[in-house]
C-alpha cells in the first residue's frame, strides 16, 4: 500500500490544538522487591503529557571544524538538495535526494486497514519537523582555508 502524507489519530488521549498537539500516554513497568526468597513483582505506571508545537521553527546547525568530513558532508548534501543539483554518470542523469535520511526517505507502520494491508506513512509526516533545506547552518574551523 503507498504512504499517505497526512495522518490524525483519533483518541481521547490525543488533543489537536491550533498550535500544538497533546498526547497523554501512561508508561506501564514493574517493581521487583524480595520478602524473603519469594520475588514479589509490583505493577506500577506513570502518566506522562508530551505537548508538540505545530508550527516548526528555523534550526540552525552550529559546526565546529566545518572543513572536517561530517561538517563538509552534510552541508554539500543539504545545499546539493537545497539547489536541485544533478549530475550526468555513465548510467544516465543523477539529482540530489534525501534517499539515505531517515526522516526523509524512511516510513512508519501505523497499523492495518480493513483488507488487513499495513498503512505507511513518511517518517517526516509522525510529527512536525524541521526539513533538512530549511536549516540553516553557521560554525568555523581552525584551518585557514576558504570554505565558501
Amino acid at each position: 500500500m503507498e504512504a499517505a502524507a497526512q495522518f490524525f489519530v483519533e483518541s481521547p488521549d490525543v488533543v489537536y490544538g491550533p498550535e500544538a498537539i497533546e498526547a497523554q500516554y501512561e508508561y506501564r513497568t514493574t517493581r521487583v522487591s524480595r520478602e524473603g526468597g519469594v520475588l514479589k513483582v509490583h505493577p506500577t505506571s506513570t502518566r506522562f503529557t508530551f505537548r508538540t508545537a505545530r508550527q516548526v521553527p528555523r534550526l540552525g546547525v552550529m559546526l565546529v571544524g566545518w572543513g572536517g568530513n561530517n561538517g563538509s558532508t552534510l552541508t554539500a548534501a543539504v545545499l546539493a538538495n537545497r539547489l536541485r543539483l544533478s549530475w550526468p554518470t555513465r548510467s544516465g542523469r543523477k539529482e540530489a535526494n534525501y534517499y539515505g535520511s531517515l526522516t526523509q526517505a524512511g516510513t512508519v507502520s501505523l497499523g492495518l486497514d480493513a483488507e488487513g494491508q499495513e498503512v505507511f506513512v513518511p517518517f517526516s509526516a509522525v510529527l512536525p519537523m524541521v526539513a533538512p533545506n530549511d536549516l540553516v547552518f553557521d560554525g568555523w574551523d581552525i584551518s585557514s582555508l576558504n570554505l565558501a
